[in-house]
């Protein structure tokens, strides 16, 4: 697998039949709990395919076929959530999800990550880091961010979950001299 041979395109309404199958796959679900009907995928996600919510969605693609999601979002836009993670305002954090299961344990999720952090995040200049937060016993999910470079800094426990995250950061490359 080559690093270019991952891509990313903005999500669109004409994905939602296969955002909805992937958030319903039982690899996916344990982790995301979201196993939604196609109304409530297209109620949750097309506020930000239109641009109207704050996070940004796209289409991971690998040689072209669309594999699986990611998003990014400030954390200023998720002030409570942010505390709770004791993460800046200004950083931002991702999630992300390989939907196709024959697509899992190939190395695209650390792979996608590092490309996508290049390619979109880091191009914001405000943005420093990158702080996300995967369930604690997500090892899969876990292993692929400490795979692209990310630290886990912290354990919580969300005010609404029974369940505890770890939190992984990793700061902006520096520029070179």
């Amino acid at each position: 697998m080559t690093q270019t041979s991952i891509s990313f395109r903005p999500l669109r309404r004409s994905d939602f039949p296969q955002l909805q199958e992937w958030l319903s796959a039982p690899h996916v679900d344990a982790w995301w709990h979201e196993p939604l009907d196609l109304a409530t995928v297209a109620a949750k996600y097309g506020p930000r395919v239109d641009g109207a919510e704050p996070t940004h969605v796209f289409a991971i693609e690998y040689s072209g076929r669309a594999i699986g999601w990611i998003q990014w979002y400030l954390w200023s836009d998720y002030p409570e959530h942010a505390r709770q993670l004791s993460a800046v305002l200004a950083w931002a954090g991702i999630d992300l999800a390989i939907g196709e299961l024959a697509m899992t344990g190939l190395g695209l999720g650390p792979a996608a990550i590092r490309e996508f952090l290049g390619q979109i995040v880091f191009r914001n200049p405000s943005v420093s880091a990158v702080i996300t937060d995967p369930e604690e016993g997500n090892v899969r999910s876990l292993g692929a961010f400490k795979k692209a470079g990310f630290v886990v800094t912290n354990t919580v426990q969300l005010a609404s979950e029974n369940f505890k995250r770890r939190v992984v950061r990793i700061n902006r490359p520096q520029e070179g001299p």
